[in-house]
């Protein structure tokens, strides 16, 4: 059978990626296509920020090779135990994970036509080794060079509305917080655990780890759908530092021993899972304690930047519906995570 384009491609990623030399004449033959045609496709890759090396007489190389995602071994590590998102879409390059999710829930919208309204469709997962537009909080570029990092959002038909989702970021951050610093055996160095920085940030030695973007669309009191779109850095080149406007970490650092990306994968997944379910069925109340006490600045100096101000004080807790609680020089004040940011004090 004859393979499209992006067959050729997956082909060529899984040649190349065991970090070795293969020749354009066996890269060839692998994927059935010309030399030319090899050199093709390796320059796709190459615009997708991934190094390789072109040698005559050696042929090509991705050096230090790539940790990639196996889909059948995720499907395996996950199966009957993904119950609000069984749906596991992986793909090469995307645009972004986030808008992939939207445009599948618009289809399955237009396909009820009007029909089994009351139905809550089954959830899905999209994660991807590449984004072209990531997407981060209030409109910032999420960048995403191919196979540095985990990429992934996760798309929710929930039986309730918009009313009682405050919080629903910050459980999410919960759970992801407990996936990493949980891993066994234990893997993560003691003196590097993971926190969190409201309202969608995960942090360790004050480098930002990971981010939260979580979308929501609906009525206020029926039914709701969610789009939780999350950045995890991995083996973050350090060439892209000039493009991120804040200190980072990868996960890669923290670790004291290597992990499979995919189990690791997998695990989050199960938490979030498990995360989402409490949340539906006990509400932001049962997270708010394990929030302040994953809190990177809890008791600390802060500030609050809004639109037109920054506001500095100290970081008392959250409230019930997520909202950071900050005690200031004219008294206690209340704040929300559409309006504001927050950063700590050094």
């Amino acid at each position: 059978m004859k393979m499209d384009a992006n067959q050729r491609i997956n082909l060529l990623l899984k040649v190349l990626a065991d970090g070795e030399f293969h020749s354009g004449q066996h890269l060839a033959e692998q994927i059935g296509v010309s030399r030319t045609a090899v050199w093709k496709l390796v320059a796709k890759l190459q615009s997708w920020d991934i190094e390789i090396y072109s040698v005559k007489g050696k042929g090509y190389k991705i050096p230090d090779g790539l940790n990639l995602i196996d889909k059948n071994k995720l499907d395996s590590l996950v199966e009957n135990k993904l119950k609000h998102f069984p749906t596991i879409d992986l793909l090469t390059t995307i645009d972004s994970t986030s808008t992939y999710i939207s445009n599948k829930w618009d289809e399955s919208k237009k396909n009820r036509n009007g029909q089994n309204e009351n139905v809550i469709s089954p959830g899905r997962v999209c994660i991807a080794e590449h984004q072209s537009k990531g997407r981060g909080r209030k409109g910032n570029q999420w960048i995403s060079p191919f196979g540095a990092n985990l990429y992934f959002s996760i798309g929710i038909e929930l039986p309730v509305g918009l009313s009682v989702l405050g919080g629903l970021s910050l459980a999410i951050g919960i759970g992801l917080t407990e996936a990493i610093n949980n891993l066994e055996p234990q893997k993560v160095k003691t003196a590097q655990k993971v926190k969190l920085k409201w309202p969608n940030d995960l942090l360790c030695e004050n480098r930002k780890l990971a981010g939260i973007l979580v979308e929501a669309s609906g009525d206020s009191n029926d039914t709701s759908f969610i789009n939780i779109g999350i950045g995890i850095n991995w083996d973050m080149p350090e060439k892209f530092s000039k493009e991120i406007n804040q200190p980072w970490i990868n996960l890669l650092e923290i670790l004291s021993k290597k992990i499979d990306k995919t189990r690791l994968m997998a695990n989050l997944l199960i938490e979030l899972d498990q995360t989402i379910d409490r949340f539906i069925h006990q509400g932001f109340d049962v997270f708010n304690k394990k929030w302040e006490k994953n809190s990177a600045f809890i008791d600390q100096a802060v500030t609050i930047k809004t639109h037109n101000a920054n506001i500095d004080g100290v970081e008392k807790g959250i409230d019930k519906n997520g909202a950071i609680i900050v005690q200031t020089n004219q008294g206690e004040k209340t704040f929300y995570s559409g309006e504001v940011s927050l950063r700590g004090k050094q």
